[in-house]
């Protein structure tokens, strides 16, 4: 207004330009006021944070002599004030930005972009560095904002190996082995609605792939320099991984059949996703699908079935610690294309694990933590094409693997419980001499 009331179709802004200059003077007095308090968190990067303060004051300084020239009408002094006012603001914005969003902020979104595009460009996967490769550019583009060199939120950084191991002020996030156990990931996982779920609401969010990928970097061990083919990989796993190939017709036949379908009822797949279920394309040109229902804990007769109604294209459900109904039971009964199924710590009962006898494809089944008994897992017996089974924490144990191999002669059978045979060396004897 100020540059335009030189004009002489605009001169009418002169009477506002004097208010405008005091209102701007105050509000930048008031902001540096609030900034000064947020500073003291520690949060942030000392030389941005120099930058910013001291840019922040000397612009409020010269907002007040900018008030005074207008006050005296010291129209060329007031010239070279707004441009001097400008150069100020830009900068201290600029150093702003940086602290709040991260670093390169003005231009991340284009990176993004460019880093989404590139990343399923590997040749072979395999030979790819798990975390600097994968998992790596998911913080970068997820979680740097808030915890990189700019910003510790919490005095937290991720932004290299060793500070992640390091942890923030609430101590150690990683649990390597044990995604479960890793604040880093809980927080994750946690409700979007939740405070403290991460990264905050109105950022943008770990999708699923992405989580199911940091959960399987932690669980194999949260290792920092191991490439992916050194590692044991899941079927799951597998298909999230084609992803990064550059022909993503590499994913198993066995996880995704061979044959056509059409696409899913979108308007189906819309309530599912409204009702917590993230439902995913399990890769590039197929209308297969996988659901996730980590974020469902009490399905209903609505659920079950949206479930019938995309059953066709379901190809991997993931149902950990749901509460199971025969409505529920007989909607999964309906998904014939289904390859994979977690039903871990839920409460399914034999009756209902009844319904799965028309699972043809299913490969990978895991019940752990759920109270089926030998008789009812037996009752799957046409179900041929198992070569998974997760029986960890069930009423199942070793003493019938002769029994459920002859049953299921395809199948991996993993009970979990594993332990470690005591070695001398890492054995101490306390001897406690009695004082008679």
């Amino acid at each position: 207004m100020h540059w335009l009331s030189q004009k002489e179709k605009y001169v009418l802004f002169e009477h506002v330009v004097p208010f405008s200059y005091l209102i701007g003077a105050g509000c930048a007095i008031l902001t540096c006021l609030s900034g000064l308090a947020l500073s003291t968190n520690g949060e942030y990067d000392t030389q941005t944070l120099f930058y910013h303060q001291w840019l922040g004051i000397l612009l409020a300084l010269i907002s007040l002599v900018g008030v005074y020239f207008t006050k005296k009408k010291k129209a060329k002094e007031l010239k070279w004030t707004s441009l001097v006012l400008l150069v100020l603001i830009l900068l201290t914005g600029h150093f702003g930005g940086t602290l709040t969003h991260g670093d390169g902020y003005l231009t991340k979104g284009l990176k993004a972009k460019k880093a989404i595009k590139a990343r399923p460009n590997f040749s072979n996967v395999q030979e790819a560095l798990l975390f600097e490769d994968i998992i790596q550019p998911i913080l970068e583009e997820k979680c740097y904002g808030c915890h990189s060199a700019i910003k510790q939120k919490g005095k937290l950084r991720l932004d290299t190996k060793e500070w992640i191991l390091k942890g923030g002020e609430d101590g150690p996030i990683l649990h390597q082995g044990s995604a479960l156990n890793s604040p880093l990931y809980k927080k994750i996982i946690l409700d979007p609605l939740d405070e403290k779920h991460m990264p905050p609401k109105g950022k943008p969010q770990i999708t699923e792939k992405e989580r199911v990928l940091i959960e399987w970097w932690i669980n194999s061990g949260g290792y920092f320099d191991k490439k992916v083919k050194d590692l044991a990989q899941p079927a799951n796993i597998k298909m999230v991984l084609a992803n990064f190939e550059k022909n993503t017709a590499k994913v198993l036949n066995e996880d995704v059949p061979t044959n056509e379908i059409k696409l899913a009822n979108q308007a189906s797949l819309n309530n599912l996703t409204k009702m917590g279920v993230t439902i995913l394309q399990v890769a590039k040109n197929t209308n297969y699908l996988t659901a996730n229902f980590i974020n469902v804990v009490k399905p209903n007769d609505t659920i079950d079935n949206l479930i019938k109604t995309v059953s066709a294209n379901i190809v991997w459900l993931k149902m950990p610690g749901i509460g199971f109904t025969n409505s529920l039971a007989n909607a999964i009964g309906y998904c014939d294309s289904l390859t994979k199924l977690s039903i871990e710590r839920s409460n399914i009962t034999d009756n209902q694990l009844n319904n799965f006898q028309s699972l043809k494809r299913l490969h990978y089944l895991n019940l752990v933590g759920t109270k089926i008994s030998l008789k009812g897992l037996l009752q799957l017996k046409s179900l041929d094409k198992i070569n998974e089974l997760y029986l960890g924490q069930t009423s199942i144990t070793n003493k019938d693997s002769a029994l459920i191999q002859k049953t299921f002669p395809k199948a991996k059978i993993i009970f979990g419980n594993y332990h470690t045979e005591n070695i001398t060396s890492d054995t101490i004897v306390l001897k406690v001499a009695s004082n008679k």
